[in-house]
């Protein structure tokens, strides 16, 4: 085995020490010489591996070669690494750590010029936080005030409480009478609240369309394809007002997917309806359990009562034989009943 010359200058990265450098390292410790080319027999490994680990060793300096005969090796002291090894590394990574710290103090001092530019008054008002009732309902009336061809709105949560669609009545008799179309996604459990179903009816008579869904879909309202409202994180309160065009975009087409799948909203009694509703909100339900999820959850997701979800859970326990939720979601994919619904 031939040792070639390493020289460390301009190297970028340190050799790792694996097992064979410190078998190497030790053998030739206790020899205090070795002849490199000795050493695949000596420890029993093959010859490019030595050299490989070798060339690592010399990297560090911990080998030498003996004056007299390249191919004798010797052993340097760790402690000669740290002081002329990784000391000239430690003194450069210093003065990179002060570099780029002078620079993100250049690049800080730089952002009030960006933020008072066109390009950054335009990204900070892309998305803004509204952090309270009072302020998302007055952005709502300036927003629907300026509307001219559509709104949007999709509200999750199942039945309406009855002082929100008071507040909203101004609103939204305003833009149906200026001639504003507006598509309005409920979940199906809100046409069983009378307030909610009175509310409808009036709106459609002034020419709304409202539909409702099973599952739960994102909060939003959008006005003109161009603003969008939709939750605050963490806020239940506020909101978020995004101008975002590729945002906004995305919001649409998450709106006409549900609405696509949605059905007419029932402004009066019908028996086949509520059949059909019914057996929808048991499908959603069957879907979630057999996913693993508890009724709490199930509730909240589908807009109802935790009353009301452990009794179609009960029902549908009933139905399938099933001695608890667990058991339930077993028979459910087992039998293939999504699919029987879904069919």
């Amino acid at each position: 085995m031939k040792v070639s010359k390493v020289d460390i200058e301009g190297f970028s990265g340190f050799p790792e020490l694996d097992e064979t450098c410190m078998r190497i390292y030790e053998f030739t410790a206790r020899h205090d010489e070795v002849r490199a080319p000795e050493l695949p027999a000596a420890l029993k490994l093959p010859d490019r591996t030595v050299g490989s680990a070798v060339q690592s060793l010399l990297a560090l300096r911990l080998l030498r070669k003996v004056a007299g005969d390249p191919q004798r090796l010797a052993v340097a002291s760790p402690a000669f690494v740290g002081a002329e090894v990784l000391a000239p590394e430690l003194r450069r990574l210093t003065e990179r750590q002060k570099s780029l710290a002078r620079l993100q103090a250049d690049l800080a001092g730089l952002m009030p010029f960006y933020a008072e530019s066109p390009a950054g008054r335009l990204r900070r008002q892309a998305v803004e936080p509204l952090p309270d009732l009072e302020t998302v309902r007055q952005v709502l009336t300036d927003l629907a005030a300026g509307c001219r061809s559509e709104v949007l709105t999709s509200q999750p949560g199942g039945p309406r409480a009855e002082e929100v669609l008071n507040e909203q009545v101004a609103r939204t008799d305003g833009l149906l009478r200026r001639g504003v179309r507006m598509r309005t996604l409920y979940q199906h459990t809100a046409q069983f609240s009378p307030g909610t179903v009175e509310h409808v009816r009036r709106v459609t008579e002034l020419g709304a369309e409202v539909r409702t869904v099973s599952d739960a879909f994102m909060r939003l309202i959008v006005f003109d394809g161009e603003t969008a409202v939709i939750a605050l994180r963490d806020n239940s309160l506020g909101a978020a007002l995004v101008q975002d065009p590729s945002v906004v975009d995305f919001a649409v087409a998450s709106f006409e997917r549900a609405w696509a799948a949605a059905v007419n909203f029932p402004v009066a009694y019908d028996r086949g309806h509520v059949i059909s509703t019914s057996s929808d909100v048991k499908l959603s339900i069957m879907r979630l359990l057999v996913e693993g999820y508890g009724e709490k959850f199930i509730a909240g997701r589908l807009g109802m009562s935790l009353r009301t979800c452990q009794r179609h859970t009960a029902e549908i326990m009933q139905q399938i034989g099933a001695r608890n939720r667990m058991h339930a979601g077993y028979l459910i994919h087992a039998k293939g009943l999504l699919a029987q619904g879904e069919g």
